[in-house]
């Protein structure tokens, strides 16, 4: 694979994973969009990701010509108003709740919105990785409070404990305890985590210069690597010692002929 067709899938979204060689990420791509999820449901139409391409090539610089995406009720719990279903590394498809076809649900998700959101999960599918995953996704949001707060959840079912906890404290006053502790761990980590990834976006910005070239970074960086970033700088020698073949795309990408003068853009 060369440089050129490297770089070129990366703008499509295609982003070799921490474990992937040459073969295995071409064999990724290759296979994409052959799977389908037996739940049903109509195909996204091309015209509701218009917005959304260019809202990615912005935040995070990739651009998805097509992802296999659908309308459908199925699985998705009463608060969530899509999903992506990755398997073994792999995107299998994007869902929509089946009311995401006016725009909005519950007027509080915008279609446009959970689109990029999940388009983000889709492009890293093959990262194993927890910590930073929703942070990413949420940073598409045009709504500061959800960029702050909407990464509380890493996993969905992070959100039983306290459904259940307000449900019990109807009846028993301690269930009102459970669901108290269990949001204020959660905002301990989120609040942590902010900061982790502020320090990692503060190192790389002070030698990259661009703050959508730091982001676009980011995104490509697996947890511990966000954290090491954290304490230390040194992008650039990392990357030079880093043999694979997504520290190459970073390389090739974002990392040579950058300037080291911050800029706003």
């Amino acid at each position: 694979m060369t440089d050129e067709e490297l770089v070129a899938l990366n703008r499509e979204g295609f982003i070799p994973g921490p474990d992937e060689g040459v073969h295995e990420f071409l064999e990724r791509v290759r296979e994409f969009g052959r799977e389908t999820v037996k739940l049903g449901g109509d195909p996204i139409p091309d015209a509701h990701w218009q917005w959304v391409r260019g809202h990615l090539k912005k935040v995070f610089d990739f651009e998805p010509a097509s992802l296999p995406a659908f309308y459908s009720n199925r699985l998705l719990a009463p608060w969530q108003g899509a999903a992506a279903w990755i398997l073994n590394g792999r995107l299998i498809g994007i869902q929509l709740r089946e009311r995401m076809r006016t725009g909005s649900y519950l007027g509080l998700y915008q279609r446009d919105e959970i689109l990029a959101h999940e388009a983000v999960h889709a492009a890293r599918s093959a990262f194993h990785e927890s910590e930073n995953e929703e942070f990413f996704a949420y940073l598409t949001s045009e709504a500061k409070w959800r960029r702050a707060l909407g990464p509380i959840l890493r996993r969905p079912w992070e959100a039983w404990p306290f459904v259940i906890g307000l449900g019990v404290g109807i009846f028993w006053p301690w269930g009102w305890w459970v669901a108290a502790s269990w949001f204020t761990l959660g905002s301990l980590r989120l609040v942590r985590q902010h900061r982790i990834l502020a320090h990692a976006t503060r190192h790389i910005l002070d030698e990259i210069g661009d703050t959508r070239t730091t982001r676009a970074i980011l995104l490509r960086l697996t947890d511990r690597e966000i954290r090491h970033f954290a304490k230390l700088g040194n992008i650039r020698n990392y990357a030079e010692k880093e043999p694979s073949l997504r520290w190459r795309l970073i390389r090739l990408a974002y990392i040579h002929g950058t300037k080291n003068s911050r800029s706003g853009k």
